[in-house]
């Protein structure tokens, strides 16, 4: 509808298509929790296919839906939140038109440096830094902040 042109063939588009019907045909049966956050990360591509209603209960408390931008903005398209759109402009006005694939990733990097600094065998040079990172992690860990609990990969850097 909006006259867009792709140097890509119908027929390409058609088996894209097709196995997005083959996967949501998969996922049908499940009505788990886990298939319901998988559906609601994958909202991009879904539109009217899915009941924004349920998607809500994986908001996160800054306004994200799984801290993805593309994610939240997709879901605000087909379900108008508050909280969302103040996510999203708040990732505009510090990033510009660029924004990250996610935000926030705070916790995550800081940990991955001091894993990458531990495996260089050079953190004895970066204690206090390094204190600093784990002291403000473990606060995180003690008030169950999403940004780690909700990360498989960050949880099991900030357990470790």
């Amino acid at each position: 509808g909006m006259d867009l042109e792709f140097p890509v063939r119908q027929t390409d588009v058609d088996r894209l298509l097709h196995l997005r019907e083959i996967e949501l045909g998969r996922e049908a049966g499940d009505h788990s929790y886990g298939r319901k956050a998988y559906m609601a990360y994958v909202t991009e591509g879904l539109g009217n296919l899915l009941e924004w209603d349920e998607i809500m209960m994986f908001q996160r408390k800054n306004g994200s839906f799984f801290n993805c931008p593309s994610t939240t903005a997709a879901t605000l398209v087909n379900h108008y939140n508050d909280k969302a759109l103040q996510y999203l402009n708040c990732l505009v006005s510090k990033f510009g038109s660029a924004v990250p694939t996610v935000y926030p990733l705070n916790i995550y990097c800081q940990l991955s440096w001091v894993d990458a600094l531990e495996k260089m065998g050079i953190s004895q040079y970066f204690v206090s830094e390094i204190k600093s990172i784990l002291d403000t992690t473990y606060v995180s860990w003690l008030e169950r902040d999403e940004e780690i609990m909700l990360d498989i990969t960050t949880c099991a850097m900030a357990f470790r």
